[in-house]
């Protein structure tokens, strides 16, 4: 949890869930959207969550590189420090974009979907809610979490689940994308390209926070790769070197302004 941003209490939605009712109960995609942090290009990369669970509790993971056994595997080893799975269930395509979604037109310097389209797994969603172990004290973290497994593509699945339902997440973590060589077909971290597009154009507005970061020296990251974030919460460490800054909206410090 990060001292300077506000907690968030356990929504109903996710204290009801259990084995059963994860199954039988409508799946409540407008709590889980709203007030989320949404990671594309995220591969199994747990540091927003252990940085940031507390202040969300619903996560949402994208990354068309990674297949479904790879990620149920992840769930084990090395899972979530101190939480255990305490349900999980599949989600279709429906659930996600109920009111329909029509995806957004590229330019010419976007890039080409189909560039990597070898390294593209078979898509699959999974939601899962893990509980902090009874061993383990409140100080830890809070009690669940949500996390939404997408593999799909980040640009197409921020339109579906947010732009068609008209909502927006409280965060979009941009670490270490990759592009190019990397493996990801358009770049994140430019402001000019359809993914930044896609999230500051969202007609629900933009989200609170721009997670930016990756490995190497703090000084790669010391400013932001959007306009429009300009004031810096924190500086988090990430796992195996390097560091992820935390910016707040501009919009955020002038309401805050007397």
């Amino acid at each position: 949890m990060i001292e300077q941003l506000s907690l968030i209490a356990e929504p109903n939605w996710l204290s009801r869930i259990d084995p059963t009712t994860i199954q039988e109960k409508v799946f409540p995609l407008d709590g889980i959207l709203r007030d989320s942090l949404y990671y594309p290009s995220s591969g199994f990369d747990g540091d927003p969550v252990r940085h940031l669970v507390g202040n969300f509790v619903s996560f949402i993971y994208v990354d068309y590189g990674r297949g479904r056994e790879d990620f149920e595997s992840a769930l084990i080893s090395p899972g979530f420090r101190g939480y255990d799975l305490v349900a999980k269930r599949e989600v279709a395509q429906q659930e996600l974009a109920p009111r329909g979604w029509r995806p957004s037109f590229l330019t010419s310097a976007d890039g080409d979907p189909s560039r990597h389209r070898e390294q593209i797994r078979k898509p699959f969603c999974l939601w899962v809610v893990l509980q902090r172990r009874n061993d383990v004290p409140a100080c830890h973290g809070p009690y669940r979490f949500s996390l939404l497994y997408l593999c799909a593509d980040g640009v197409a699945a921020f339109q579906a689940l947010y732009v068609a339902n008209n909502m927006l997440p409280a965060a979009v973590a941009v670490i270490q994308p990759g592009h190019g060589f990397g493996g990801n077909w358009t770049n994140f971290e430019d402001p000019a390209q359809i993914f930044a597009r896609t999230v500051t154009q969202n007609p629900a507005g933009v989200p609170d926070l721009l997670l930016y970061g990756g490995y190497g020296r703090r000084d790669y990251y010391r400013r932001p790769c959007w306009p429009g974030y300009e004031k810096l919460v924190c500086f988090l460490e990430k796992s195996g070197g390097g560091s992820i800054g935390v910016w707040q909206a501009a919009y955020l410090e002038r309401s805050l302004t007397p």
